[in-house]
């Protein structure tokens, strides 16, 4: 793949490739592993559309028994947070008395998983973490406990593995930033 790609006629380059984001996917699944090995009930919510690929990358390095959902949460136009969450799809499985790991494929403002995290709670699982491929530290302030990350940066636009621009560059395996 190039060291460059356009998108909307923004020019992103290259920041993690595709080996790098193995090797870090690797790393969540082992603190995951250990961590619910013999836990019991585990549920995995994925949160639509960024964390798909994320998701299916994670659960096939996961050496415990598990379950998967899907939600689809939405609080971005292009580029531009919303400052508020949309639910699109919500949570179909039971969550009551298991362990559940919401993923998420990038925690910036903290908006969307804030939003629901709070309501997940009302479900009354045993337990609730967040495990995000990414992490934006300088624009969430830390209000959103990551119990597993995969890396954290800067707070810069980033598209590819998942991310993108207004649907676009999602299906890029390495991940690119926009240029500034």
């Amino acid at each position: 793949m190039s060291n460059s790609v356009v998108i909307e006629d923004k020019t992103f380059y290259k920041y993690l490739d595709a080996n790098e984001l193995d090797h870090i996917v690797a790393d969540i699944a082992r603190r995951i592993n250990q961590a619910y090995s013999g836990k019991g009930k585990v549920l995995l919510v994925s949160i639509l559309d960024g964390s798909f690929i994320f998701m299916s990358d994670l659960v096939r390095k996961l050496s415990f028994p598990h379950e998967i959902s899907f939600v689809k949460l939405a609080s971005y136009d292009g580029m531009e947070s919303t400052k508020q969450v949309a639910f699109l799809l919500d949570l179909k499985k039971e969550v009551h008395d298991q362990h559940v790991i919401v993923v998420e494929d990038i925690i910036d403002t903290g908006l969307t998983i804030e939003a629901f995290l709070e309501k997940l709670k009302t479900y009354n699982p045993l337990s609730i973490s967040v495990c995000a491929l990414l992490s934006k530290p300088e624009v969430h302030n830390d209000i959103i406990a990551v119990d597993f990350v995969g890396k954290e940066i800067p707070p810069e636009f980033i598209i590819g593995y998942g991310l993108d621009l207004n649907g676009q560059g999602r299906h890029l395996p390495d991940i690119y930033k926009l240029k500034v």
